[in-house]
């Protein structure tokens, strides 16, 4: 993981944990747009290979159904869990703005770096061969260098009192 993604997820730590605060949501760009982003900048780059465009359909969808897995039993500190709580609620209901939505709508940047961070763990629990897990370990380093090179886009400065959001 490149080094300001690194900060900001000591930052993020920070933020959530001592001084017990949550990001406000929905994210300005929320996990769907940063990895629909990023699919629509690197796809260019792999014409012409119709492998390589499927490893890309791949791992994009893959990284998507890791997130709205992991994000409330891995992802969440403490402090945030009521907030999800709270959108879970929504998104059962399907009415208003949440509806046909998930956390991948609704959570950003600095929860989908969470996740990188969590990823050879979960990479080593799966039955996948080293090939394909060497290669989903290149597709996360380039999806890391590219939110690197965007960050300033990417990432909320937006924290609200964990209290506030019950």
């Amino acid at each position: 993981m490149p080094d300001n993604l690194k900060s900001l997820l000591v930052d993020d730590w920070e933020q959530v944990t001592k001084n017990q605060c949550v990001i406000s949501l929905p994210a300005k760009y929320p996990v769907r747009q940063i990895l629909q982003d990023w699919h629509e900048e690197e796809l260019p780059k792999r014409s012409g290979s119709s492998a390589d465009e499927d490893v890309l359909e791949e791992v994009v969808a893959g990284i998507q159904e890791y997130f709205d897995k992991c994000l409330d039993k891995i992802l969440l500190y403490r402090h945030e869990r009521p907030q999800y709580r709270g959108l879970r609620k929504k998104f059962e209901a399907a009415t208003g703005d949440l509806a046909d939505k998930g956390p991948i709508d609704v959570y950003g940047a600095e929860h989908l770096i969470r996740l990188f961070s969590t990823m050879p763990e979960l990479i080593a629990q799966t039955n996948m061969d080293m090939q394909a897990t060497n290669r989903l370990r290149e597709e996360i380093s380039k999806l890391s260098m590219w939110l690197s090179k965007n960050s300033e886009k990417y990432f909320a400065t937006s924290y609200l009192p964990a209290e506030s959001t019950h």
